[in-house]
């Protein structure tokens, strides 16, 4: 009876340490956020205390179950104290260094430099030993990562339920809770207590809330996304690169397939052959994926490289970069460890405890000067500049100014000597538009004026119009509407199967109209593969006039397959009376829309 009621008291003060933390963690955020400008506390100050806090108290909120409440807090500041002196560090980058708690990228890398290094602390703290284990490692990762999940639908159904409480007692002209909940610092408090209780009751129940279920359920979706995978990888050589890497960057796709793949092949092999699958259909699937893992992060590395070429580098393309090389590695070593006999999956454990620590080291780099994503951006903007890659209107001189930290501003500096020495007038009327009090609507109305003449004639030179050998003036096209002429520059940017451009104008006398100029249909690709029409009246002088396409005999908008262009491009169409005229392609006969 002692026991059970010394283990009781136990648990008892567990919860309330962790409660107490977790409030104290959220009155500290409070206070922060309350006098973030403090004439007293320096500015480079602020962003390090806040992510101290967050690290501390996160950290050792999350080793607090297996370990007790002060060796957990002693602990959490092996992570905590670096972490702060790197977010010093990269707070050196910023014109204010509080911008840093505004940039969503390092934030995230922070994140990930925690979580991938909390399970090393958690497992060394317990024994030091055991810090390379994996099935150790494993098991903490996956654990944290159960118990912060609960904690937080936890701390959300106790806010949906003190709110709830708030309006029914109100109805009855009892708004104490209500005042109470109003009240910020109480809200910060409340958030960080619950949060505690949820963490401290989800390790209490770790056998009933663990990741097995999590794991199993993970497991079972190996097999169709290697049959996705693999019919995507089937398909390219058929489909073509160039289509791949088109007008929109395929990297994005290609890394967060990569990312569910080496997640749901960790899932597979668990922590030791004993928990990791054992069917012959799963395992093989898994053995599959984890050879296609390196031929999907190696389309991303490709497509990176073809928008850097085009664009140059930014920051999102730098994390980008970071990212596909991290996951070319995994899939690498993945690949390598499946292509070996018995023992394989123990190989890939190994390279993912290797990953982990080169991810660790990769995020930390990230907030030093050797990995700044804004100096080596704006490095690669001004060279496009300097060496005629780029013209001014191409830069992406608003976020230099306001985006990218120091290293903008003075790639700026740069850009404006080469301005004065070139008398590039284009460019120093941008520079201008892009200070501390500029407006961004007059900015990209400049870039749209600018970009004007060198969008008309890129249409012109893309359009293909028919009948063979009628053409158009590119000074009308600089006239259209700045949505209408980017849709259909878009889509002939698009290429249809042999290369030709996706996109066509028919002329014809399509609308009954007096001084309608010249008039035609213009047939485009859309961003999902699909031919869309706009009806164009060219008028000389006068605005242009574009209309939407209406097929009376579906009676609907039509939404057609991109054969159609390749049928108008080769003259297979005619043009028929129907009110006015009518296109008729294939089984779609298409007038304007009045």
């Amino acid at each position: 009876m002692r026991m059970v009621a010394g283990g009781q008291a136990q648990i008892a003060l567990r919860r309330v340490a962790q409660v107490g933390l977790g409030g104290a963690a959220g009155l500290a955020l409070w206070a922060l956020a309350a006098h973030w400008d403090e004439p007293a506390m320096p500015l480079a100050l602020y962003p390090v205390l806040f992510v101290f806090v967050l690290v501390q108290a996160g950290t050792a909120l999350a080793l607090a179950g297996p370990l007790r409440i002060g060796r957990a807090l002693g602990g959490a500041l092996i992570l905590a104290v670096p972490i702060s002196a790197l977010t010093l560090l990269a707070g050196r980058r910023y014109v204010k260094p509080s911008d840093l708690l505004d940039d969503p990228v390092l934030l995230a890398v922070l994140a990930v430099l925690v979580f991938f290094s909390a399970p090393f602390l958690s497992v060394s703290l317990r024994r030091r030993a055991d810090w390379r284990r994996y099935e150790a490692l494993f098991q903490s990762a996956w654990t944290i990562t159960v118990r912060y999940g609960a904690a937080w639908l936890f701390v959300a159904a106790a806010w949906a339920l003190a709110l709830l409480s708030a309006r029914l007692i109100g109805l009855v002209g009892m708004d104490a809770l209500d005042t109470a909940l109003a009240v910020r610092w109480v809200r910060f408090v409340a958030t960080g207590a619950m949060l505690g209780m949820g963490l401290a009751v989800a390790y209490e129940l770790r056998a009933t809330i663990g990741p097995v279920l999590i794991l199993r359920l993970l497991r079972l979706l190996v097999p169709p996304v290697l049959a996705v995978v693999a019919l995507f990888l089937a398909a390219v050589p058929f489909r073509g690169l160039s289509q791949l890497f088109g007008e929109f960057s395929a990297a994005g796709p290609l890394m967060a397939t990569s990312m569910v793949a080496v997640t749901l092949i960790s899932s597979a092999l668990d922590r030791n052959d004993a928990e990791a699958v054992s069917g012959r259909v799963l395992r093989t699937a898994t053995r599959a994926l984890a050879l296609m893992v390196p031929v999907l992060a190696g389309l991303a590395v490709w497509a990176l490289v073809i928008r850097v070429r085009q664009y140059g580098w930014t920051p999102d393309r730098v994390l980008a970069g970071c990212v596909a090389m991290f996951l070319l590695a995994y899939g690498l070593g993945y690949c390598g460890a499946a292509l070996t006999g018995r023992g394989w999956a123990a190989r890939v454990r190994a390279v993912n405890v290797a990953m982990a620590l080169a991810v660790i080291a990769g995020a930390a780099l990230w907030l030093t000067p050797v990995l700044d994503a804004y100096r080596i951006s704006a490095t690669s903007q001004v060279a496009r500049y300097a060496d005629g890659r780029a013209s001014a209107p191409d830069l992406p001189l608003w976020h230099m100014a306001h985006d990218w930290g120091r290293a903008g501003r003075s790639g700026l500096e740069r850009l404006a000597a080469l301005a004065e020495r070139d008398g590039d007038g284009d460019l120093g009327e941008l520079l201008a538009l892009v200070g501390d009090r500029a407006d961004p609507y007059h900015y990209r109305q400049a870039i749209d004026r600018l970009r004007l003449p060198l969008a008309a004639a890129e249409l012109a030179r893309l359009l293909p119009v028919r009948p063979e050998g009628a053409a158009l003036d590119p000074a009308a096209l600089g006239a259209l509407p700045a949505i209408n002429r980017d849709q259909w520059l878009k889509g002939c940017r698009h290429t249809l199967p042999g290369g030709r451009p996706g996109c066509v104008m028919v002329l014809g006398d399509f609308a009954p109209v007096p001084g309608a100029g010249v008039q035609g249909i213009v047939l485009f690709l859309d961003d999902a593969g699909r031919a869309r029409g706009n009806h164009v009246m060219l008028r000389g002088g006068e605005d242009p006039s574009v209309r939407v396409i209406y097929d009376p005999v579906a009676d609907t908008w039509p939404l057609l397959p991109a054969d159609v262009i390749a049928r108008a491009q080769d003259g297979d169409y005619s043009i028929a009376p129907s009110g006015g005229r009518a296109l008729l392609i294939g089984d779609a006969v298409l007038v304007p829309a009045y």
